[in-house]
């Protein structure tokens, strides 16, 4: 599988679990667990991006500079929301803000960097060796009790702030 491949159906998946997630009734154990899904997913994909795609896109520096820009918005987004109760009235406006930002980042990436800018000398060979690279990162992540609890841990610390 190509590394476009890998990003966009990585997409589909978060995108699929912000959906789930707004369907789940509010703080309720379902909504609970997405939540959590979705701060792996979430964790893996800047992951695979931040150490194996943008590295092979270095020759598209802005793009990666705003790329990154756009992780830490959806960072501080995500900070924001796991700091709001899920009972607390503004609780649904930090879900949408969240979840607008993620999704515009999605699109944005999918829009500028898939495929990679002229700029980017990449083969179709590459492309198959760093998609392959990224899809057993994300196998090993997913996979992986450590960085679960690394990551609900982050997310815990967090909201105790």
């Amino acid at each position: 599988m190509n590394a476009y491949e890998v990003l966009k159906d990585h997409h589909v998946v978060i995108k699929g679990l912000g959906r789930k997630i707004s369907e789940a009734p509010v703080n309720s154990e379902e909504r609970h667990a997405l939540f959590d899904d979705m701060l792996i997913e979430l964790d893996i994909h800047f992951r695979i991006e931040d150490d194996l795609y943008y590295p092979a896109l270095a020759a598209a520096s802005k793009l990666i500079a705003v790329a990154h820009a756009e992780h830490r918005q959806v960072i501080d987004q995500l900070s924001v929301l796991l700091k709001t109760a899920q009972t607390a009235p503004g609780y649904t406006d930090e879900w949408n803000s969240f979840k607008t930002v993620l999704e515009a980042h999605a699109d944005e990436e999918e829009r500028d960097m898939i495929p990679a800018p002229p700029e980017v000398k990449i083969t179709d060979a590459e492309l198959e060796e760093l998609g392959n690279k990224m899809s057993a990162r994300i196998e090993q992540y997913r996979g992986s009790a450590l960085h679960r609890l690394r990551t609900k841990g982050r997310a815990a610390l967090v909201r105790a702030l």
